[in-house]
């Protein structure tokens, strides 16, 4: 069998695609062969760094009588810290993705959602906790999304948190940014062979359409875009946890806001767990910000985040409880710094 002509004739050929795969491999860089979306930058390689802010950058500001500061690091994550690969021993580290109520437009550094979650999970877990705080501000789903396909891999991860993103109209101005991508979903799958891989590449644009279909500047196309993050995060064992707000002082106080379900609806089933605070008085507010929390407002959403995330399960709708007036953190009519919660 072994001195056959057909086996003799199979293990040439081997020997063939093996040399060819070496030569290709010495010629041709695998970054130059793999599809915008698999390239290490993820999707910031194609959309540049116009997208949002990647730099290291201090920044003060007043919320009336309130001061406050932004500081961001070298990849412009709201921290005054780089971040390595591996998460620190005996830690907790979570990834915080959305817009301005993550990145807490105006409120001082350390006193942010994420931040404040650092504190109330530790206290409820007796575990170090890290959360890192990649919210954008005015940022859109598909941002979030660019947001995890760059962080991912880039360090290890416990969980997830995503606030519901609101800027439904940056959405829609980031379609022709998105028509520069190759549809993910449309592409073979990543086989690390050169020879796959160079031969993919070049028949790609003759068997699927080129482009990828713009997301409608509507909700549908920002839930699509974090059901897309959510799904991968499960694929990697993490937690995901997702923030429920009221959006604008106007329409949260006095009152508990009902929320539209379709993301529950969407997400749930994906393994997310939903929890957010009412901030349903005006001492959750900034003082002349009324489209965000101010720091009680923070803090009492991270108490209701905190405990949602560690009994796995959503909360019943927008919590009142704590109130704003009974946690640490400056608020519009509030006379003295309180914290009556563990």
């Amino acid at each position: 069998m072994f001195h056959t002509r057909p086996f003799r004739a199979l293990l040439f050929s081997v020997g063939v695609l093996v040399a060819v795969e070496g030569v290709i491999r010495m010629s041709v860089p695998e970054s130059d062969v793999l599809f915008s979306w698999e390239q290490s930058d993820g999707l910031i390689g194609v959309l540049g760094d116009g997208v949002y802010v990647r730099e290291s950058r201090q920044h003060r500001g007043q919320d009336g009588p309130y001061s406050f500061t932004i500081q961001t690091n070298s990849l412009g994550v709201r921290d005054t810290v780089e971040h390595e690969y591996p998460k620190p021993a005996n830690t907790d580290r979570y990834l915080a993705l959305g817009d301005s109520w993550i990145f807490g437009t105006s409120v001082d550094q350390g006193s942010t959602i994420p931040e404040r979650l650092e504190t109330v999970l530790k206290a409820k877990t007796g575990r170090d906790t890290v959360v890192v705080n990649a919210g954008i501000p005015g940022g859109s789903a598909f941002e979030a999304l660019v947001r995890w396909t760059e962080f991912r891999d880039r360090y290890e991860w416990t969980g997830l948190i995503i606030g519901i993103p609101h800027n439904v109209g940056r959405q829609g101005e980031l379609a022709a940014a998105r028509e520069q991508l190759f549809h993910p979903t449309q592409g073979a799958p990543y086989i690390n062979v050169r020879m796959y891989l160079l031969l993919r590449w070049w028949i790609a644009p003759y068997t699927r359409p080129r482009y990828a279909p713009s997301a409608p500047p509507n909700d549908q196309g920002m839930l699509d875009d974090i059901s897309e993050i959510v799904r991968q995060a499960g694929e990697r064992n993490m937690s995901v946890t997702v923030i429920e707000d009221p959006g604008h002082m106007k329409d949260a106080v006095g009152r508990v806001r009902r929320l539209e379900p379709r993301w529950r609806k969407a997400l749930e089933p994906l393994g997310a767990v939903f929890a957010g605070h009412a901030l349903n008085t005006r001492d959750c507010w900034g003082f002349e910000d009324l489209g965000h929390p101010g720091e009680s407002g923070a803090h009492a959403m991270a108490h209701v985040v905190a405990s949602v995330m560690v009994s796995g399960e959503s909360a019943d709708g927008l919590q009142t409880m704590p109130t704003c007036a009974s946690v640490q953190g400056a608020g519009p009519g509030k006379t003295a710094d309180v914290d009556t919660l563990e």
